[in-house]
C-alpha cells in the first residue's frame, strides 16, 4: 500500500511539474508576442510620423505627373496650396494620380477638368 501511495505521489508531483513547466512556456511565448506586437506598434507610429512630417515639393509634383505622362504648364505654390494647371490625355490618368498624391500626404482641395482640341486640361489646387 504504501508503494502504491509513492507511486501516486509520484505522478501527482510529475503531472503538477509538467503543468508548471507548460504554464512558464506558454506565459513566454505571449510575452515574446506581445514584444513584437508593441514593436510592430511603435513602428507604425512612427511611420505615420515621418509621412505627416513630409511636405509636398514641387519636385514631388513634377516626378509624379511625368509618370503618368501628365503635363504640368504652371505650377504655383501659394502659403497653403499648390495650384497646378496642365494637360493630360485622359481622365483616368488624372484620377489615378489624385489617388497617389492622396497616399503621399496630399489632400486635394478643388480640381477642374475641361476638353480641349488636342487633350483635356485640368487645374488643380492641393492643400501643402
Amino acid at each position: 500500500m504504501n508503494l502504491n501511495l509513492e507511486r501516486r505521489g509520484m505522478r501527482l508531483l510529475a503531472v503538477v511539474i509538467v503543468a508548471v513547466l507548460l504554464a512558464l512556456l506558454t506565459w513566454r511565448e505571449g510575452r515574446q508576442h506581445w514584444q513584437a506586437f508593441g514593436q510592430w506598434q511603435t513602428l507604425a507610429q512612427s511611420a505615420l510620423a515621418l509621412r505627416a512630417e513630409r511636405t509636398l515639393t514641387a519636385d514631388d509634383l513634377q516626378q509624379a505627373a511625368k509618370a503618368r505622362e501628365i503635363s504640368i504648364e504652371t505650377l504655383e505654390p501659394g502659403s497653403e496650396e499648390w495650384l497646378v494647371r496642365g494637360q493630360l490625355k485622359d481622365e483616368r490618368v488624372l484620377q489615378d494620380w489624385l489617388l497617389q498624391l492622396e497616399r503621399e500626404g496630399a489632400r486635394p482641395l478643388r480640381w477642374g477638368l475641361q476638353r480641349g482640341e488636342s487633350a483635356l486640361h485640368f487645374e488643380l489646387a492641393l492643400q501643402r
